[in-house]
């Protein structure tokens, strides 16, 4: 293996502000970052192939984070929201947050909440609504906004500066979901620039995963692989709160079932032997809740194989999330050893002889 991780990839990757259908500014990271042609879908996803005459394989990585964009500017200022992406209310009230104008002029805000001194104990029993959520920018009136070039139809995305923890091994910031993935992928292809496999494999960052895995479908029509490997996060549950049997430091997460993919058994196969031989420690993941960009990958042109490798998170789309080194190391491992290893014999064989196949 020829892998480098650079860890402060990651906690760039993390602070850029990004809320699905605004992904461009990952899109121009990447691009400094990878030393391959840029193509991109119609609807924004980023492409960059190292061409090989083996297997077509997609790695594919979603861009987008959760967020919001401004809903309704009142006459006090005042933004409400539309969510765009799964948020629970409960965990937004009263932290940083950024408005994104079309000039890509940045401005400070807070979301704001009633003073608990008047609330009652049947509203501290609740989680506010979503349409009472609004941002509080620090001014008096609707001009102050509109002077700013602040409209409807603005990003808002949430403000969170990422950082190593006391245990050097865990990682906090937000995006985690999916931007320790795209680092992933970013790593892999310039490890396959210095050292190419016969595959022909592409990077696909992909774009709306969290509103409908939209740039996965447009990404899978283009590409056409032989192969996808879907790399995201998936809820840890070694929290108080938590409680799966997925933990942080267990290595990667293979995803055998989820509410949008099962695996093929010869594939499932194949990724424990490559584990077993190589010393990867892996997880295994049965959850019939959440979906990955393989929710459309695997359902385009004829079916496309699918693989879904997970990075374990805690407090997944939040202001800050918790990753362990080691599980985004032990995901790297496994997606090269993959591409470098699949060929179009084996790649047969596997899927051929699905439930029976062994190496």
């Amino acid at each position: 293996m020829n892998n480098q991780i650079y860890w402060n990839d990651l906690l760039e990757l993390s602070d850029i502000y990004g809320v699905s259908g605004m992904e461009y500014r990952v899109v121009k990271y990447l691009q400094e970052k990878i030393n391959l042609p840029l193509e991109q879908d119609g609807i924004g996803s980023a492409l960059f192939t190292q061409k090989g005459h083996g297997l077509r394989i997609m790695v594919a990585t979603h861009m987008d984070e959760v967020g919001f964009y401004v809903k309704k500017i009142d006459e006090g200022g005042y933004l409400f929201l539309q969510p765009v992406g799964g948020i629970w209310p409960h965990v937004i009230m009263n932290q940083d947050v950024v408005v994104i104008n079309d000039h890509d002029e940045e401005f400070y805000g807070i979301i704001g909440s009633k003073a608990m001194h008047g609330m009652t104990i049947e509203e501290k029993s609740k989680t506010i609504p979503i349409d009472r959520v609004y941002v509080d920018m620090g001014v008096s009136s609707k001009n102050e906004i509109l002077d700013r070039g602040i409209k409807e139809g603005d990003m808002v995305a949430f403000v969170s500066k990422s950082r190593i923890m006391n245990d050097k091994n865990y990682i906090c910031g937000k995006a985690f979901d999916d931007r320790a993935s795209v680092a992933v992928g970013m790593w892999l292809m310039n490890s396959l620039i210095n050292k190419p496999t016969d595959n022909e494999v592409t990077l696909a960052a992909t774009v709306q995963e969290e509103v409908g895995l939209r740039g996965a479908r447009t990404t899978a029509d283009l590409v056409y692989p032989n192969l996808a490997i879907v790399i995201d996060t998936t809820v840890a549950g070694d929290t108080p709160e938590d409680h799966n049997i997925i933990r942080l430091g267990g290595g990667v997460t293979i995803s055998v079932i989820d509410s949008m993919t099962i695996l093929n058994r010869g594939l499932l196969n194949y990724l424990e032997g490559i584990c077993r031989t190589n010393n990867i420690q892996y997880q295994l993941g049965c959850f019939l809740d959440g979906g990955t960009d393989a929710g459309n990958i695997h359902k385009s042109r004829e079916g496309i194989p699918s693989i879904i490798l997970s990075i374990p998170m805690r407090y997944m789309h939040t202001h800050r999330g918790v990753v362990h080194k080691f599980d985004i190391q032990e995901t790297l491992r496994l997606v090269e050893y993959i591409v470098r290893d699949l060929t179009v014999e084996k790649y047969r064989k596997i899927l051929s002889e699905n439930y029976n196949y062994r190496e």
